[in-house]
């Protein structure tokens, strides 16, 4: 399997690696194909995984792409989750296009037989304006915000990996994230246009804390609204294979295999804890405050909880 060399990207400032469209930042890669994207072609029964970044997307993906493959674990066990579920708002790197010949993974997802599934960090207004014509099945899934946000920085010292980056502490990270000076904006504008048309009867709307309280019950529940008969055996063993200790095992569930680490601190993976609660152990309490003043405010009258 090909991999992510960090000596590729570290000499590339952050602020290189960033493009801004319609106001919102966006890695390069996806803003080279977002405009494509807006007039892009929706098929009726793909099926969408949406979430700001850290948010549980691989883990919902391996559920999704499982459910899908109608319980066959040893058929999505010998595929990478790269090549099963197709990240339509990103490209992959030029290193990795020339190596496999890979085109731009919209390009690739028009070459896949239905039903796809696709997966999207893109938020509402930049999605393309087929999917609210043809209405495909959606998936979203959101995460408390003060873990996201610890996610996320340990995160971007490996996307990035810059010297700036790198040295970043967490209080800095955070400024950032709220102003929404992160990848795909802000977190609030994100899940707030999801939540808001949550009772649409294509959209499943989720919450990462669920998953991690009851995985068994959510499994059975992207079933159901995937429109699959599964047999309970068949969800015990989805539920099994997608628990995070498992995941974090497998090589073809996540894509952490392919960045070459060499460099990165310890505690920088791709799949790290996924704990609920983490941000207890990174948050001073002034910070804690000035969060939940700030997502209170932001939230306020859409009847929006959130749970931590």
């Amino acid at each position: 399997m090909w991999r992510i060399t960090n000596q590729a990207i570290s000499h590339v400032p952050k602020d290189e690696q960033y493009s801004e469209y319609e106001g919102i930042r966006l890695p390069l890669h996806t803003a080279k194909v977002v405009e494509d994207l807006k007039t892009w072609e929706v098929r009726h029964d793909d099926v969408w995984i949406i979430t700001y970044p850290k948010s549980g997307t691989i883990w919902t993906q391996e559920i999704t792409s499982a459910v899908m493959h109608d319980g066959n674990l040893d058929a999505i066990r010998a595929r990478h989750v790269l090549f099963r579920v197709v990240y339509i708002d990103k490209t992959l790197p030029a290193e990795i296009r020339r190596l496999k010949n890979v085109p731009d993974s919209h390009r690739l997802a028009e070459e896949i037989s239905s039903p796809r599934v696709l997966r999207s960090h893109l938020p509402g207004p930049l999605l393309p304006l087929q999917l609210w014509e043809k209405k495909p099945r959606i998936i979203y899934v959101m995460r408390n915000f003060k873990d996201v946000a610890v996610s996320y920085f340990y995160f971007m010292k490996m996307a990035i990996n810059d010297r700036a980056t790198l040295n970043q502490s967490f209080g800095e990270f955070l400024d950032e994230m709220m102003s929404g000076k992160v990848p795909y904006g802000t977190w609030w504008e994100h899940v707030l246009f999801f939540w808001k048309r949550r009772h649409e009867k294509n959209i499943l709307f989720l919450r990462y804390e669920d998953l991690k309280a009851d995985l068994r019950g959510n499994v059975e529940k992207i079933c159901n609204f995937l429109g699959k008969d599964l047999s309970a055996a068949s969800l015990d063993a989805i539920t099994q294979h997608c628990s995070f200790t498992a995941m974090k095992s497998n090589p073809m569930a996540h894509i952490d295999l392919i960045f070459d680490r060499q460099g990165l601190p310890e505690d920088v993976t791709f799949m790290r804890k996924g704990e609920v609660g983490d941000w207890k152990l990174h948050f001073t309490v002034a910070q804690n405050e000035v969060v939940e003043n700030h997502i209170e405010e932001k939230i306020r009258g859409s009847g929006l909880t959130i749970k931590s």
